[in-house]
């Protein structure tokens, strides 16, 4: 009986001892970042706008002057007019400086939906320049990422200042 128990808690230590071993490979700052940045892009390629949200930071800012809020809107606002919609993306190059991270990549867009969608997904598709997300972990927790920022210098969009909603101009 002893014999039995002493096996079992050698096999429950070892498997504990493994588990520790990948969560700390997983856990690496390096590994997060590109596992962000694809949920993110998964996210929102299947339109969860909840889990969307809560992958962007509260002090989300970006060039076209969206903050958390307006991106969510507006990235809803754009996506919902695709009927079927895959979001490609090609990693370029990453950084990781301490507490934040940054994934550049060229964004590929493939779907079916309205002329909105037909007119979004062109813009993105010849963009030359590569979008810029910037990452940053918000807590102790080593899962903690949040998007603080995406850049692209050649992507034109309406300023989202003063409460406008510019896709909605756009379209007027």
């Amino acid at each position: 009986m002893a014999t039995k128990f002493r096996i079992l808690l050698a096999l429950s230590s070892l498997l504990l001892c493994a588990i520790a071993i990948y969560d700390c490979w997983l856990w690496q700052p390096e590994r997060q970042l590109f596992a962000h940045h694809a949920h993110f892009l998964t996210t929102a390629g299947d339109k969860n706008w909840t889990r969307f949200a809560g992958m962007i930071a509260p002090g989300y800012r970006d060039r076209w002057g969206h903050d958390k809020m307006s991106a969510v809107r507006e990235s809803r606002e754009v996506l919902r007019q695709f009927f079927t919609l895959t979001i490609q993306s090609e990693v370029l190059a990453h950084e990781l400086h301490g507490e934040e991270g940054s994934v550049t990549a060229r964004l590929k867009i493939n779907g079916n939906g309205t002329a909105l969608a037909e007119m979004a997904r062109q813009e993105i598709n010849c963009l030359s320049a590569p979008f810029v997300f910037t990452w940053t972990r918000q807590s102790w927790k080593p899962w903690d990422w949040q998007l603080t920022a995406v850049e692209n210098p050649q992507l034109r969009l309406l300023s989202a200042r003063n409460g406008e909603r510019p896709i909605i101009a756009a379209l007027r």
